[in-house]
C-alpha cells in the first residue's frame, strides 16, 4: 500500500493527473450542486406538470444543439490540445469552427421558433410546449457557443474556466433570476436560460482569448501543422457521434412526452438529472485526461496513454462508487427533495443509476478514442446505441411506462461504453476493465 503511494506522489504525470482532477472535481461538484439546485428550483416552483413542459423543451433544444455543433466540440479539444502551445494555431481553430456552427445553430434556432405550433401541437400534443419552445430557442445557439469554448479552454487546462463555461454559469445565472422574481412560468424560465447563455458564451469567448500567445501559424497557411481539411476530416465522424450520444441521452423524456403525460416527463428528467451527477466524476476526470490522451498520440507515446487511461479508472471507481451506493439506498429521499409527487420517481433513479454506474466503472474509453484518431470506431459504437434506443424506448415506454424507458436508456448507455472498451482493446491493446494488471 504505502508503495503504491511512493509510486504515486513520485510519479509526476500521476502526480498531475490526481491534483488536476482534484481540482476539477472540486469544480464539477460545485456544477453538481447548482445542476442540482436549478433542477430543484424548477421543479419546486413549477410543479410536475408545468417542470414537465420545461424540461422537455429543454431536452429538445440540448439536442439541437448537438446537431447544430457540426461535430466540432471534441475536434476542437482534440487539435486545441496538440497545438495548446502556439496561440494563432488555436486562436484559429476555434474561430474557424465557430464561423460554420454558429449560423447553423441559428438557423435550427429560427426555424424551431416559427415551426414551435406545429411541433407542439400537432407532434407532442401539448399546446403549453409552443410559447416555452419559442423562448428557449435561442439557448440552441448558446448551448452550441459555450460547448466549444469550453472545450478550447480545457484543452489547454484552464479547467476553472472551462467547466463554469459548460454547464455552471448559465444555469447559476437563470437560477438565481428565477429564485428572485420567484418564477412560476416555463415560458419566463426558458427566455431567462436563454439570456443567461447569451451572457455567459460572451463573457467565455473574451475569456477563451484573453492571453492567447503569438506563437504559431494560422490554419491554411504557410509552416501551419494543420488546414481545414483536417478538421472537417475529424468532425465528420464526430458529429454523428455527438448526435447519436445525445440521443441516447435525451431522447427518451422526448419520447416519453410524446406517449405520456407532462408529469411523467418531469418525474423521468429529475431521476436522469440526479443519475447524472454520478457521471460529473467521470467528467471531471475527462476534463484531465483528454489533453493528456490527445498529445500522447500526436508523440506517439503509447505507454502513457496506457498508464493514464488505467489509473485513470481506479480514480474514477474511488470516487464515483459512495454516490452510487448512496443514490441506490435512498432514491425516496432524493426524489422527495423536488417534492412529494416526485417520490413515485424513485424506481428511475435507480434503474437509471445502474445505467451511469457502467459509464464511470469503463473509464474514459469514448474521449480515448476520440483523442487517439479512432473517431470512427466510436462513431460505429453511439450507432449501434443510437439506434438501439431510438428503436426501443417508444416499444418498452409504451408497454411499461417510465420504467421502461429508464430500462431501455440504461441498457444502451452500458452498451455503448462496454463496446468502447472493446475497441480500445482491438486499437489501443488494453483492457480498461482490467485496471488492477500492473502496466509495463
Amino acid at each position: 500500500m504505502f508503495k503504491k503511494i511512493y509510486e504515486l506522489i513520485t510519479h509526476p504525470e500521476h502526480r498531475h493527473t490526481v491534483f488536476h482532477s482534484i481540482l476539477a472535481l472540486s469544480i464539477r461538484v460545485m456544477g453538481a450542486g447548482m445542476s442540482f439546485a436549478f433542477n430543484l428550483v424548477v421543479a419546486r416552483q413549477l410543479g410536475a406538470e408545468k417542470a414537465g413542459i420545461f424540461f422537455l423543451a429543454l431536452a429538445i433544444a440540448i439536442v439541437l444543439s448537438a446537431i447544430a455543433r457540426l461535430g466540432f466540440d471534441n475536434t476542437v479539444l482534440r487539435f486545441t490540445a496538440a497545438n495548446s502551445q502556439n496561440g494563432k494555431t488555436v486562436k484559429s481553430i476555434l474561430h474557424f469552427t465557430l464561423r460554420f456552427s454558429v449560423p447553423f445553430a441559428t438557423l435550427i434556432a429560427v426555424l424551431t421558433f416559427y415551426n414551435a405550433p406545429f411541433i407542439a401541437g400537432v407532434i407532442f400534443k401539448k399546446n403549453l410546449l409552443e410559447n416555452v419552445l419559442q423562448y428557449i430557442s435561442p439557448a440552441i445557439v448558446g448551448f452550441a457557443i459555450v460547448s466549444q469554448l469550453a472545450m478550447s479552454l480545457q484543452a489547454r487546462h484552464k479547467i476553472f474556466y472551462s467547466i463554469p463555461c459548460q454547464n455552471i454559469a448559465h444555469f447559476f445565472l437563470c437560477g438565481a433570476i428565477i429564485f428572485a422574481f420567484q418564477t412560476k412560468s416555463p415560458e419566463s424560465i426558458a427566455l431567462y436560460l436563454s439570456l443567461s447563455l447569451g451572457v455567459s458564451s460572451s463573457f467565455f469567448y473574451w475569456v477563451s482569448l484573453k492571453g492567447i500567445n503569438s506563437n504559431g501559424s494560422p490554419l491554411n497557411s504557410n509552416g501551419s501543422p494543420l488546414n481545414s481539411n483536417d478538421i472537417w476530416s475529424s468532425a465528420r465522424p464526430n458529429w454523428f457521434t455527438t448526435i447519436m450520444s445525445q440521443t441516447v441521452q435525451w431522447c427518451a423524456p422526448i419520447i416519453i412526452g410524446l406517449i405520456l403525460a407532462s408529469e411523467q416527463v418531469a418525474y423521468f428528467s429529475v431521476a436522469q438529472r440526479i443519475a447524472l451527477l454520478t457521471s460529473f466524476i467521470l467528467m471531471a476526470v475527462n476534463l484531465v485526461v483528454a489533453p493528456k490522451f490527445a498529445k500522447y498520440r500526436a508523440n506517439g507515446d503509447d505507454l502513457s496513454i496506457k498508464k493514464t487511461a488505467l489509473f485513470s479508472v481506479k480514480l474514477l471507481i474511488l470516487s464515483a462508487c459512495p454516490v452510487v451506493l448512496f443514490m441506490l439506498l435512498f432514491p425516496k429521499l432524493l426524489m422527495g427533495l423536488f417534492g412529494k409527487e416526485f417520490e413515485q420517481g424513485a424506481v428511475l433513479l435507480q434503474i437509471l443509476v445502474l445505467g451511469q454506474a457502467v459509464n464511470v466503472i469503463t473509464g474514459s474509453v469514448g474521449v480515448l478514442l476520440q483523442m487517439t484518431g479512432y473517431e470512427k470506431d466510436m462513431r460505429l459504437v453511439t450507432m449501434v446505441s443510437g439506434f438501439g434506443v431510438l428503436a426501443s424506448v417508444p416499444f418498452f415506454t409504451k408497454l411499461y411506462g417510465p420504467i421502461g424507458a429508464a430500462s431501455s436508456m440504461a441498457f444502451f448507455i452500458s452498451l455503448q461504453n462496454l463496446l468502447a472498451v472493446y475497441f480500445v482493446k482491438k486499437r489501443l491493446g488494453f483492457n480498461t476493465l482490467a485496471f488492477w494488471r500492473r502496466v509495463t
